[in-house]
């Protein structure tokens, strides 16, 4: 059974608890809905008896063994923009373009559990009011009516609260993100996520009355991944600006984040950021994290896609996060601190390379994959000398790596870049040099990374022709730019 309802302004979904029964708690729901999306939602398809797999995971395990009977079947809502529209009679979505997927705003399933009913929920950047600027996506694939549909996002739901609390929630969110980004992942539903934070199984409500960080380290250990739990120096507080680099890299590098917040007992996934407006004048070496205006978390208690401060913000800013994993792939053996220690010390080569002033400078650094650095360099072609291209196709990185961008106020206000140095994610902290490449516009040092216990006589200097431009590109690749809408 199917319904539509026509919206003139998103405060038009107080129709809802009309359409919806309570068990689906719609008077919440509509006026989450209402306050947290944008106008460009014209229409709502209602999908009733919707069978939702993660919800049937938690109804077999623990609804169906309580007194009070629960309905084993959700509701599953469908946003779409202005036009399209829905022909009752034929169930079918008409839309004058062909490609209804560009009009889909994505969806929310809700559970029949009275409290926390909103279930798995993807939904557009774009319709989130207030969202952050740069967004971790991932496609997902939606079956509607015969349709075969997509939405770009990153998956949220509210706690269960009885079998499940925030941080089963965030754990969930970024595994399921693996799921559908990447194709080694399998998916993990919510209730195998709640037995998985614990060696047996706790029973009853056990696991709503809290979940320790460990926990949540031993959930992405047991789905597959290579957890790094990062902690703040407590003394320095919101000063621990090492913490906060990190923090940045890795989201940068395309990996959302648990993050803890001890004071709060709460715990979100970070999925983006926003840098702020270009300061000028300041002096002194900056990193990317002191360019950042927010962040931006997938919080149980709201919409996705919540923008944060950086300090002071309601209901909390990014000063609260006491902690953070990430779930790495295998191959990532070189961490965010050792990156962060080894870039100020790549300026002793700036002599050969040219490289701006140390306190007019500006450094980034994120992981990526040595072929989507090819493609990146491919695009931009006219930028690199020929010889420096042909090097930079023909190295022989690892899978991942380090990419440490450095570039003036000027260049950085204008998405430019002076110079890059490609570092191996793979190479052991005892290596002196775990660099493969390291260039800027007028000179380039190769590394010949094959031989072991490579020395500075490795290396090679290639000058090159200055192509006349400001500056390289700024590598900008993993995250999504949200377009309002």
């Amino acid at each position: 059974m199917y319904k539509w309802i026509s919206l003139a302004t998103s405060a038009d979904l107080a129709q809802l608890p009309d359409q919806i029964t309570s068990e689906y708690d719609p008077v919440r729901v509509a006026g989450i809905l209402s306050q947290g999306i944008s106008d460009a939602v014209k229409g709502v398809l209602i999908e009733y008896n919707y069978i939702d797999k993660d919800y049937r995971s938690t109804y077999y395990n623990f609804y169906s063994k309580k007194g009070q009977r629960y309905r084993d079947d959700c509701v599953r809502l469908h946003f779409f923009d202005q036009t399209v529209q829905f022909d009752d009679a034929n169930l079918a979505l008409i839309c004058p373009d062909s490609a209804l997927t560009d009009h889909y705003f994505g969806y929310m399933v809700l559970r029949p559990t009275g409290i926390a009913a909103i279930g798995r929920t993807v939904l557009s950047p774009d319709i989130r009011k207030g969202a952050g600027r740069f967004i971790i996506t991932a496609d997902h694939k939606v079956h509607l009516l015969g349709y075969k549909l997509s939405i770009r996002g990153f998956p949220s739901m509210d706690q269960h609260v009885d079998i499940s609390v925030c941080a089963h929630a965030a754990c969930w969110s970024i595994l399921r993100h693996y799921s559908e980004r990447y194709s080694i992942h399998r998916e993990y539903l919510v209730h195998e996520i709640t037995m998985m934070a614990h060696e047996f199984n706790p029973g009853g409500l056990v696991p709503s009355k809290g979940l320790q960080i460990a926990h949540a380290e031993r959930v992405f250990l047991e789905a597959g991944t290579f957890p790094v739990h990062i902690a703040r120096n407590s003394q320095t507080k919101a000063g621990d600006h090492p913490f906060y680099r990190q923090l940045i890299a890795y989201v940068e590098s395309g990996f959302p984040l648990f993050v803890a917040m001890h004071s709060r007992g709460h715990a979100v996934a970070l999925v983006g950021y926003e840098w702020r407006q270009p300061a000028k004048g300041q002096p002194g070496l900056r990193y990317a994290w002191d360019e950042v205006e927010s962040l931006a978390v997938v919080d149980d208690n709201h919409l996705p896609y919540m923008s944060i401060p950086r300090m002071g913000g309601h209901p909390y800013a990014a000063d609260a996060i006491d902690a953070f994993i990430v779930a790495l792939p295998e191959k990532v053996y070189y961490p965010a601190d050792a990156v962060d220690r080894l870039a100020p010390a790549l300026f002793t080569l700036g002599g050969a390379l040219g490289l701006p002033p140390k306190d007019d400078t500006i450094v980034r650094y994120f992981i990526t994959t040595g072929s989507a650095y090819r493609h990146f360099a491919r695009e931009h072609a006219s930028e690199f000398d020929p010889k420096l291209l042909q090097y930079i196709m023909q190295l022989p990185y690892a899978q991942f790596i380090w990419v440490v961008e450095f570039a003036t106020e000027d260049q950085w206000a204008a998405g430019k870049i002076e110079a890059r140095a490609v570092i191996d994610a793979t190479a052991s902290l005892r290596e002196r040099i775990p660099l493969w490449l390291f260039h800027s516009r007028t000179d380039a040092l190769i590394f010949d990374r094959r031989q072991v216990g490579q020395t500075v006589a490795g290396m090679g200097c290639l000058k090159l022709a200055q192509v006349n431009h400001g500056g390289f590109s700024r590598m900008d690749r993993n995250l999504r730019p949200t377009q309002t809408k």
